[in-house]
């Protein structure tokens, strides 16, 4: 029931004093209610200062996003007497093989890590050019490699401590001949991408130095995810299901009483956005005004209808053009593991190109099945 519809007589308690009234009047925009209390006290109060006899108020949740905007996460950096400490957590749109390759390939630092100038392997080779490749030195624990920061100070010797592969990495790094700092980058794979989380560390007298340049250092993964390369790994089920109230899909086959049962029970679940994302002005119109008696008591909310699963392929005419959305999917999902990615990258519908890639990625996890070939006449 709206709270701007109770009963004249209501019981309100007040929930900072615990005093309990009856509404004698309704104000609106916003709501607010005249309370008489039992000694004939008057008051005006809001609906959110009070607890309404037979409605439960919900309380506002903020809904935060699982992957921030453009990818930036928590950053801190503190330091207390001899001992300092940093973190910084990202979100890269890519695989954890592409940014490990990235993470351990020092020859690349001097791009996106903030005070490297160089970075060179430390190495008996006997070829002069193995000396300075680390193609030719393995990197693990124990390993040393030598880094030049942006000063007039030399070369200083870096020794890798942890090295996790596709979990963590981590190495001792000199800035100065004063500080030495543990720097790990540890991974973590999401359904959606990977989070990166890269902690500082340094003890001493002059650990305070670590806190210089920290708006610098604090954007080292920003520039590294503008030069990791991106790829499409997962397309949300929530989005998935949006893009079928306007290209089709399972809900197409869903005539317009269960559409308008399917928004409604989308609605009131908390997801107004289905509602308003639906292309048909009159089912959205039915949906809204449903939600509105519902809520009033009016009707009895509708059963959430079943959405039609794909049935077996059927032989289509008229080559792919003719193949429904569905099928296109299945289709391109077909060639891409048959290793023809090139029908999958040329394909100009860009949904169904998006659906294939995705569900190319659930079936090597084992998440769903390879879908059939469908035939084409």
């Amino acid at each position: 029931m709206a709270l701007n519809r109770i009963d004249i007589g209501t019981k309100c308690t007040v929930l900072s004093t615990g005093e309990t009234g009856i509404v004698k009047q309704i104000y609106f925009y916003p709501t607010k209610y005249e309370l008489e209390f039992s000694n004939g006290r008057i008051e005006h109060i809001g609906s959110k200062d009070l607890s309404i006899e037979g409605i439960t108020q919900d309380v506002p949740k903020l809904k935060i996003p699982d992957i921030p905007k453009k990818g930036i996460g928590t950053s801190w950096s503190t330091w207390i007497p001899f001992k300092s400490e940093s973190l910084i957590r990202h979100y890269f749109q890519t695989s954890k093989e592409i940014i490990w390759k990235t993470l351990i390939s020092l020859d690349m630092y001097n791009v996106w890590f903030y005070e490297i100038q160089r970075a060179l392997p430390i190495s008996d080779q006997d070829r002069y050019v193995h000396r300075y490749s680390f193609d030719q030195n393995e990197l693990k624990p124990g390993s040393f490699f030598k880094a030049r920061v942006n000063t007039l100070a030399p070369y200083f010797k870096c020794k890798v401590m942890t090295f996790e592969k596709e979990k963590e990495f981590g190495f001792n790094f000199k800035s100065s001949p004063f500080l030495e700092e543990y720097v790990s980058f540890s991974i973590n794979e999401t359904d959606s991408g990977v989070w990166v989380t890269c902690k500082r560390n340094s003890a001493g007298l002059f650990s305070i130095l670590s806190q210089f340049n920290w708006q610098k250092k604090s954007k080292i993964l920003q520039v590294l995810d503008s030069i990791v390369p991106k790829i499409e790994t997962h397309i949300p089920e929530e989005l998935d299901q949006k893009s079928q109230l306007s290209s089709g899909g399972g809900l197409e086959a869903l005539s317009d009483k269960d559409m308008v049962s399917y928004l409604v029970n989308k609605g009131l679940d908390g997801d107004i956005s289905f509602i308003n994302d639906c292309t048909s002005k009159v089912l959205r119109g039915k949906a809204k005004a449903m939600m509105v008696k519902i809520k009033r008591g009016q009707v009895e909310k509708p059963p959430m209808p079943e959405i039609p699963a794909a049935g077996a392929p059927v032989a289509v005419a008229g080559g792919i053009d003719a193949l429904s959305k569905e099928d296109l999917v299945a289709y391109l999902v077909n060639k891409g593991i048959d290793g023809d990615m090139t029908t999958v990258n040329e394909c100009t519908n860009k949904v169904a190109r998006a659906k294939a890639k995705a569900m190319m990625v659930k079936i090597k996890r084992g998440q769903v099945e390879k879908p059939p070939m469908p035939e084409i006449k």
